[in-house]
């Protein structure tokens, strides 16, 4: 009987279908088992619930298995010993809970609400990274390279081997050092952000900066530094005698983007962002500088108000004590209500953050890899003389030394991809 039910799961997972299709079909057999065994009432609601909701039940998978095999699907690379996987919202690299201490870094205590709607996160990638090296055929076992932050969907970097990671890093902090940004997101963003022409790209160098939101320095927040504050003393001497609040040290950052869609009857944009730099909650806190924030951004949102339909940026947390401070006001909604309504949720806490991590930029990494694996050749007597002559033509032009890994749109995550559609900003249709 058990190997019965895997062949089952096994040939029903093999058909191909879009993203589309996939929850259209889900929909419709939920429908006919409603009726089967609670009558045409909850049919009724169950149809309504399936087609405007959007984020309830996100983790929809129930064994190691399945999510082996969501991964498996999920691939968007696999050469030379890497392996790309897209990796869906809210799954956790090496715990499946996030466990977030809030007056450390109170900018990640408000993002994984509501597990009432999103429902809870099963199993991590860890605990089937496994199985999942077995569904792929491997002979040697998968070990985790590079991976975005849980609340993020994207990209996860795979290899068979350990030294990758050396490889994958020396890279990242080439690309950094070029001022070249190698990780590449899209985000939905509540706000225009003012003087911009869509599609063109915008570049800027500019910093995060922790500063402390208490008297005790227990919490910090990061704050967002222009461009003309980088050249100046980021540490005063004697802060700490003068004035309460230190200035911690800044990280920079070169960040291009640009803006691929707005609407703006409802306010809302769909931004491409390459940055060099994704700690300190940099993405959210520079498009909260830009009078945009992201939505399902529970806590740069406060920053971001509108008076009279003109975005602003407002001052941080700085000023107040830990004890008094509430980390969401319940009586502020920095949502319209035309999006709330568009999206069918009621309020900013009850929809996931929106970055989805599609791409990922590696200078000269490529040419290592094929020099690896020619010499790997070379020493077990396999290589191939037509396909030695062909990587030395591709090592002369230097375009194809640049390892670019990118998903495509039937690797877009499904709440992403009907979010973009509500709002009227899909262009990946």
């Amino acid at each position: 009987m058990f190997k019965r039910q895997i062949l089952f799961v096994f040939n029903r997972n093999s058909i191909p279908c879009s993203p589309l299709s996939r929850s259209t079909t889900t929909s419709s057999l939920n429908s006919s088992t409603n009726v089967d065994d609670n009558g045409r009432q909850y049919k009724s609601i169950n149809k309504q619930s399936s087609a405007k909701h959007l984020y309830r039940n996100l983790f929809d998978w129930h064994s190691h298995l399945d999510l082996a095999k969501l991964l498996a699907k999920n691939i968007v690379y696999n050469d030379y010993g890497l392996i790309a996987i897209s990796k869906p919202w809210g799954l956790g690299i090496h715990k499946p809970v996030d466990v977030v201490n809030a007056r450390i870094n109170p900018s990640n205590a408000e993002q994984m609400l509501n597990n009432q709607i999103f429902g809870h996160p099963k199993y991590s990638i860890a605990s089937v990274i496994d199985l999942l090296g077995q569904l792929m055929l491997l002979n040697h076992p998968l070990h985790i390279v590079k991976a975005p932050d849980r609340r993020w969907s994207g990209i996860v970097l795979f290899s068979e081997q350990k030294t990758m990671e050396n490889l994958i890093l020396k890279s990242i902090r080439q690309a950094k050092s070029q001022l070249i940004p190698p990780m590449r997101f899209y985000c939905i963003v509540n706000g225009l952000i003012p003087n911009v022409e869509i599609g063109r790209w915008y570049e800027e160098r500019c910093g995060i900066r922790l500063t402390d939101i208490d008297e005790l320095g227990q919490s910090k927040e990061p704050i967002y530094v222009s461009p003309n504050e980088m050249s100046k003393n980021i540490r005063k001497s004697g802060a700490h005698r003068d004035n309460k609040y230190q200035l911690g040290p800044v990280k920079s950052a070169a960040i291009k983007y640009r803006v691929l869609a707005q609407n703006p009857d409802l306010a809302v944009s769909l931004i491409d962002l390459h940055t060099t730099v994704t700690k300190w909650s940099t993405i959210q806190c520079f498009l909260a500088y830009k009078t945009s924030f992201i939505l399902g951004d529970t806590f740069f949102s406060y920053r971001v108000k509108h008076i009279f339909g003109q975005h602003i940026t407002m001052a941080t947390l700085k000023q107040k004590r830990l004890a008094n401070w509430r980390h969401i006001d319940q009586s502020f909604e920095p949502l319209s209500r035309k999006v709330c309504q568009k999206l069918n949720v009621r309020s900013n806490r009850e929809i996931p953050l929106m970055i989805h991590h599609y791409g990922l930029l590696l200078p000269k990494l490529l040419r290592k890899l094929k020099k690896q694996k020619s010499s790997s050749n070379n020493d077990s007597g396999q290589t191939n003389e037509k396909n030695l002559i062909k990587m030395n033509e591709r090592q002369s032009d230097n375009n194809c030394d640049d390892l670019i890994i990118h998903t495509n749109v039937n690797h877009l995550p499904k709440h992403f991809y009907h979010t973009l559609e509500r709002l009227d900003l899909n262009i990946f249709r």
